[in-house]
């Protein structure tokens, strides 16, 4: 068997001791702070700001800057910082974001809202609703916690803690005409992300369509430069469980994989957009089954924006 390169399986053990203990999200939160402090970077909100453009033209079937006015959306998967949810209220829609952690931290909330207004006044970014706009800059000035949550729910952005897999008690959702996430799918176990799927088909309303942003690469290589990004399609179910943990699970689904657990689900994807590496970045590798037998072509996807209506 070969030695597994250093840096990223010690990253894997602390995590999976972290995972281990009392409140390990809170702690991992915590030590994420340690590491990279408070910060957001310009270049990270735009490419999310580019997903909420995504989002808005599968709502209304072209229009980035389309009017969402009386539109619910429901996000899977909140976030550190808000910007989709945001950026989609100020179109208009009343967004319910859902995670199994509350994330609307009130620091990274007021970073994300600054670096909103400051970009919407260089005229870098679209808001839609300048009604919405304003609202927002006097969220910026709410000193306690309670009372910014008050004030996103005015602006038309709620977040709670809820299983997605049963939104039995979450009428919010019900009618929900847009379902959202943003590199959340690969972070859930595929038997749950199908019940999930399905409950989105129970709950939404009959014209409701799905978009979704999946990160499909190995993430222990974005932290060690001696991996590649198909690196974990290497490993054994064995050895990859014991590198996989709940602070930082990955489900290795492909492309294909994703297609199907739309099929399944009553969902037909529409509109796929891939972005796929050269056939040279898997020379060399020794690929484990079932990725030993995929296609290539579906193999070399790293990143997919996923549009999806019901079938």
């Amino acid at each position: 068997m070969p030695a597994l390169p250093l840096r990223w399986w010690l990253k894997a053990a602390a995590q999976g001791a972290v995972s281990l203990l009392p409140a390990a999200q809170r702690l991992d939160d915590r030590l994420r702070r340690l590491r990279t402090g408070t910060y957001l970077e310009p270049e990270y909100f735009l490419s999310k700001w580019h997903h909420v453009a995504a989002h808005t033209r599968v709502a209304t079937g072209g229009a980035v800057e389309g009017d969402l006015s009386g539109s619910r959306v429901l996000e899977l998967g909140t976030g550190w910082f808000p910007i989709v949810p945001l950026g989609l209220a100020l179109r208009g829609a009343e967004v319910l974001t859902i995670d199994t952690a509350y994330h609307l931290d009130p620091a990274r909330v007021r970073l994300t809202l600054q670096m909103l207004d400051d970009l919407a006044n260089k005229d870098r970014i679209e808001v839609g609703d300048p009604g919405r706009l304003e609202q927002l800059r006097r969220v910026l000035h709410v000193e306690d916690r309670a009372g910014m949550i008050e004030e996103l729910g005015r602006l038309g952005v709620r977040a709670v803690v809820a299983d997605a897999r049963d939104l039995s008690d979450q009428p919010a959702a019900h009618g929900a005409d847009l379902m959202v996430s943003n590199n959340t799918l690969e972070h859930i176990p595929p038997e749950v992300l199908q019940e999930i799927f399905a409950e989105f088909g129970r709950i939404a309303s009959a014209a409701a369509r799905m978009s979704h942003y999946v990160d499909l690469v190995d993430h222990y290589a974005g932290f060690d430069p001696n991996l590649g990004e198909f690196h974990f399609l290497t490993l054994s179910p064995t050895r990859w469980r014991l590198a996989n943990n709940r602070l930082h699970y990955q489900n290795r689904l492909r492309i294909g994989d994703y297609r199907r657990l739309h099929e399944e689900t009553g969902w037909q994807v529409t509109r796929e957009r891939p972005t796929r590496r050269n056939r040279s970045d898997l020379d060399g590798l020794q690929l484990v089954p079932p990725f030993d037998g995929m296609p290539v072509e579906d193999l070399l996807v790293v990143k997919a924006h996923l549009a999806a209506e019901r079938a």
